[in-house]
């Protein structure tokens, strides 16, 4: 059920998420949490706007660091490249498939003292790899740090030793208001401007009830995505934060532990047949350019599947998007001239026309 939060409470959140300057957003959070009622259906989010009260803290004292000149170390990772995944599991595990994959050695106390990164490189695709390792040894404010990394990167993969860890997993990520055991059901873009903009369509919750519940928290401009089973509870759930992660769920070959209903990658070394199974799982697709005369880019570009040819164009330049005519794409031995709504699929080559 929808957590029913009072006119003033709603009106408070929005005041929070509007907020650009982290001291202003912690002070009204802070506002917020003393707002709302401390009841069954606010549990989930209570925790979550802890955590994010927490989260505010850190950076507001991080920011007070740089000003005072402290060599302190800040917990951030800046993505390069088109993808990046948080590697996650026990700290031997995930240290083991970290050097299989980029080829470096980290020790245990480098790991823990702040995030190591590396490239796994297959499939002519680069992808940052950032090593988040979750053990039980480690306490609970590395915990918060190494999940916020792994929140903001674009996929999570789990090495995955036991059925145990595997729950301890989904129970830490799930303190956080991180669900990463399925796809998102609802997700929300605050935005500058534009007004309220629904997409997608559900089968349990109208476009109405939707607007009406996001117009009530007084958001005026967001997009809000729906699913065929987002209902009005996932809504509010995006409202607030809690999401669902892309996750992929690895263990080495020679592991016999087995996790039912989780859909294991056995990992015997060959790293293209981890890529390949990576972007499967992530419901990515690769998207090799040319110019004309030319032959294709070596290294494609990662689309979403189901991405639109236009798509492709936005994310290469925005001129070519807005002067786009049409497409030539080569699948499967054959040339076919397309128009802007064409639906993508994995290694198509496509030349733009503008």
């Amino acid at each position: 059920m929808v957590t029913n939060l009072t006119q003033e409470a709603k009106a408070k959140w929005a005041e929070a998420i509007a907020a650009k300057d982290p001291e202003l957003k912690l002070r009204l959070l802070k506002e917020f949490y003393s707002l709302m009622p401390k009841h069954k259906a606010t549990e989930k989010l209570e925790m979550s706007i802890k955590r994010q009260i927490a989260a505010l803290e850190e950076e507001v004292e991080q920011r007070r660091s740089r000003k005072r000149g402290s060599t302190r170390q800040e917990w951030t990772v800046k993505k390069e490249g088109s993808l990046q995944v948080a590697l996650v599991g026990t700290i031997n595990s995930s240290l083991n498939l970290f050097e299989r994959l980029t080829g470096l050695s980290v020790s245990i106390y480098d790991a823990l003292m702040r995030p190591r990164i590396g490239v796994f490189s297959a499939l002519n695709i680069r992808a940052q790899m950032v090593l988040t390792p979750l053990d039980y040894m480690i306490g609970e404010d590395r915990l918060d740090k190494f999940i916020s990394i792994a929140r903001n990167a674009d996929a999570i993969m789990v090495v995955v030793d036991s059925s145990k860890y595997m729950d301890d997993v989904c129970k830490w990520f799930e303190a956080r208001s991180i669900n990463i055991l399925a796809r998102s059901r609802a997700e929300i873009e605050y935005t500058p401007h534009g007004g309220i903009r629904i997409v997608g369509r559900s089968d349990y919750v109208d476009e109405g009830s939707v607007f009406n519940l996001i117009k009530s928290y007084g958001i005026k401009n967001v997009i809000v995505r729906l699913y065929s089973n987002t209902t009005l509870e996932d809504v509010e759930d995006a409202i607030f934060g809690r999401i669902s992660k892309d996750a992929v769920f690895v263990a080495f070959a020679d592991n016999v532990c087995d996790v039912n209903g989780i859909d294991l990658i056995r990992f015997n070394g060959d790293k293209d047949s981890l890529m390949l199974d990576l972007l499967k799982h992530i419901g990515l697709i690769r998207v090799f350019t040319k110019k004309v005369g030319s032959d294709p880019v070596d290294e494609p570009l990662l689309m979403h599947r189901g991405s639109k040819v236009i798509e492709l164009a936005e994310r290469i330049h925005k001129d070519f998007a807005r002067a786009f005519k049409y497409a030539r794409v080569w699948r499967h031995g054959s040339i076919i001239k397309v128009g802007k709504d064409f639906i993508l699929d994995d290694l198509d080559v496509v030349e733009l026309h503008a």
